[in-house]
Parts: structure tokens; C-alpha cells; sequence
């Protein structure tokens, strides 16, 4: 199914040389299967302290299919998931490990749920690796922006855009919350009107999400020097750390993983539980037994594949109708 892209940047993008991203994504392994490369991504056991996965897997599969340009000129755009009468909506942030964008899996899905549940939708794509920090984190600002901005052409409420991300996309949504709400200038960029709106979401729920700065995915932002020099590694973990950024006034906070969790530490969304609590602000926590991480909105069960056993998802089913009585519950007494 085709799906509408409406970029979400005017003349000029942050960060966009145009230059070729060969040169970025030394060293690779032509040797090394796509299979080879993810589980050097995703499996926390195997997981390498370089950057040969990462680099090899857009070598070997991103670019060649289209996921990624070959070239510093990659375009991020929304994708509109319309209810017609609602005036509330959701920029929803895929994850991806910030080498990839669960378009497929939690962001065109994500959307038709949302969108069949009376709320329109936003799927972002965002720009990854080889593009490093803040790149990801300026394109989630403008989309939300961008939407805020456009929110009658769109006939929605700009006060009433919430904001939703899976796994990394989590991370990205939280630190873009939390530290990116204001226009920050950037070398060699001109601003337009869309820059200088605030990025105030109506709301922020984390699936499953990466917050506690894990050196592996903060190297997917900053590169291999955090592999290399552990007193850069310290310093950058102590600016990234999200939960230390949860104030009183932050946006109402929703909170979900699964114990069983094996790609992303489960107590990521413990610690940003406690954070809100001391803060004083508001949140919800729900914590599945089983599920394992990825899930989306997936209703069936998942069978055993690559090594993995099979998940129950009767538990994790749950969360989707958990957020929507939350975020409807949440939007009401921001009209209050």
C-alpha cells in the first residue's frame, strides 16, 4: 500500500552535505551476512564494540534497498493517518536502534490503529546512521512542528499533539521532550516559522523504549570514539541519562515493556517511573510478564524464530487498549 510523504523541511536540512556516506561507514565486513550484522545489532550478548555492524548492515542492506540514500541527503517526512472530526493526534516515532526505522512494523501499523480508533496519526522518518547526534533528534522537533504548525490545514488541535515512540524511537521522542523543546540554532541552517513554534507535546509514551544512554546505542549517535575513550563514553552518558530531565511540568508520561524483554533492559521504564514519581509529575506504568520487545501493535502470538522463543502476546495486547484510555483520559483534563 502506498502511503502519502509529506516532507517536513522547506529549502535547506541540518546536517545535509550531500557528500557521499562511503567514507562514514569504515570499517564493514563484505564478508558478513545481513543476519551476521543484526546480531551484532541486536543481540545484547554478541552485541561488538565497534562499529563494523552498524556499518555494514547500511552498506549491505540499507542502501541498496532504498532504505537509506548513498549519499548526506536523505529526506525525513511524515506520513498522515487522518481521522476526519478528531482534533486529537499522534506523531508516532518507530524505533530502529537509530541504524534503521521500524516503518513496517510499529509505524505504518501504528497509524492505521490509531487512525481506525478516531485519532489521526503522524508516522515520522527520521534521518540514522551514518548521520549522527543531534540529526535524529531535530528532525522528531520539526515533525512535531511541522504538524503543530499546519494543525488546521491537518483539522486537528495544535494543543492536543501527544507523541508516541517504540525502542529507540522512544529514546528519540523522550530526549526530543526533554531537552529539544526549544529552536536551537545550527551552523550553515536558516530557520523559518516552523522552527520557532515550541515543541510542547500534549503527551509522551514510551514502548519499550532505550532511556538509560546504553553505550552500544550511543555510539549509533556519536560513533565509535565511544568504544574507544571511556572518559568521552562517561561524559556523553552523563548528558543523555533522560530520566535525570523528567520535571513536574513535563508532558504526562505513559509508560510500558515486558519483563522478558531481551533487546532493551526492561528497568529502563522502572527508572523513568521513579524519576516522574520524585518529580512530582504525572505518569502510568504498565509492566507485561511476557512479550519480549518489538511488538508494536501486533495482535498474534510470535513463534520461535532465530534462536528466540515464542512470545505470548496476550499480555502486551493489552497496552494499546491501556494508552488509548490514558491519552483520552490525559487530553480531557488538558482541556480542564
Amino acid at each position: 500500500m502506498a502511503h502519502e510523504h509529506i516532507k517536513i523541511y522547506a529549502d535547506t536540512i541540518p546536517f545535509n552535505m550531500g557528500k557521499s556516506k562511503y567514507d562514514a561507514l569504515e570499517p564493514w565486513n563484505p564478508n558478513f551476512s545481513v543476519f551476521d550484522s543484526l546480531e551484532t545489532l541486536f543481540e545484547p550478548s554478541k552485541r561488538r564494540k565497534d562499529m563494523l555492524g552498524a556499518n555494514t548492515v547500511t552498506r549491505i542492506f540499507q542502501i541498496p534497498t532504498g532504505h537509506v540514500s548513498d549519499k548526506f541527503d536523505d529526506e525525513p517526512y511524515i506520513v498522515p493517518f487522518i481521522a476526519k472530526g478528531s482534533e486529537k493526534s499522534v506523531l508516532v516515532v518507530p524505533g530502529g536502534a537509530y541504524y534503521d526505522v521500524s516503518l513496517d512494523n510499529e509505524g505504518y501499523p501504528t497509524g492505521e490503529f490509531l487512525m481506525e480508533n478516531g485519532i489521526t496519526a503522524f508516522v515520522l522518518k527520521y534521518r540514522v546512521w551514518p548521520y549522527t547526534y543531534p540529526s535524529a533528534m531535530l528532525d522528531c522537533r520539526r515533525a512535531f512542528c511541522y504538524i503543530k504548525h499546519n494543525a488546521k490545514k491537518f483539522g486537528i488541535d495544535p494543543g492536543k499533539i501527544s507523541v508516541l515512540g517504540f525502542s529507540a524511537g522512544g529514546n528519540l521522542a523522550a530526549t526530543t521532550a526533554y531537552r529539544f523543546r526549544d529552536f536551537q540554532r545550527i551552523q550553515g541552517y536558516t530557520p523559518d516559522e516552523v522552527d520557532f513554534e515550541t515543541a510542547d507535546f500534549a503527551s509522551l509514551a514510551l514502548l519499550y523504549p532505550e532511556t538509560l544512554a546504553d553505550r552500544f546505542l550511543l555510539s549509533m549517535q556519536f560513533g565509535e570514539r565511544i568504544h574507544t575513550d571511556e572518559e568521552y563514553y562517561k561524559k556523553i552518558y552523563s548528558e543523555m541519562y533522560i530520566p535525570q530531565y523528567v520535571k513536574k511540568d513535563s508532558p504526562p508520561l505513559f509508560l510500558s515493556d515486558c519483563i522478558d524483554d531481551g533487546t532493551v533492559s526492561p528497568m529502563n521504564v522502572l527508572e523513568m517511573a521513579v524519576a516522574a514519581e520524585k518529580a512530582g509529575a504525572s505518569y502510568e506504568v504498565h509492566m507485561f510478564r511476557e512479550g519480549g520487545h518489538g511488538y508494536g501493535v501486533r495482535e498474534e502470538d510470535v513463534p520461535p524464530m532465530y534462536g528466540h522463543p515464542a512470545f505470548n502476546m496476550s499480555g502486551t495486547r493489552e497496552w494499546k487498549r491501556l494508552y488509548l484510555t490514558w491519552l483520552h483520559k490525559t487530553l480531557e483534563k488538558r482541556e480542564g
